[in-house]
């Protein structure tokens, strides 16, 4: 059971990163974005949040704290423009939102496609 688990999460963990290498290639060509860190951090982010459910809370709300901390510095210190700024936290927004309905998709509350 031990070996299964392990299997399991090194295979979820191995497409993660695939997907997650692609999306941020996708998402730097399709807007046009200079820097992928506040995508970087998002991915960070949406590994706790699942992580969350073994753990607390509070790690991903701090976490998710310094994320925007960090990505409104940068567009004080005009690092960002305004529309990588709204593009990034429209990221995070949508990206909570799949990790959630997918949480819910495997854990069975919502009827499958």
């Amino acid at each position: 059971m031990q070996e299964f688990l392990f299997g399991a999460v090194f295979l979820v963990v191995i497409i993660s990163g695939i997907f997650s290498f692609f999306e941020i290639a996708f998402i730097r060509k399709f807007f046009e974005i200079k820097s992928t860190k506040y995508i970087k951090l998002l991915k960070i982010l949406e590994i706790l949040f699942f992580l969350m459910i073994f753990f607390s809370e509070i790690l991903f709300i701090a976490l998710t704290f310094l994320y925007f901390l960090v990505l409104i510095s940068d567009f004080k210190k005009k690092i960002i423009s305004k529309e990588e700024l709204i593009i990034n936290t429209l990221f995070y927004f949508i990206d909570i939102l799949l990790i959630i309905l997918a949480m819910l998709l495997i854990l069975g509350n919502l009827p499958s496609i």
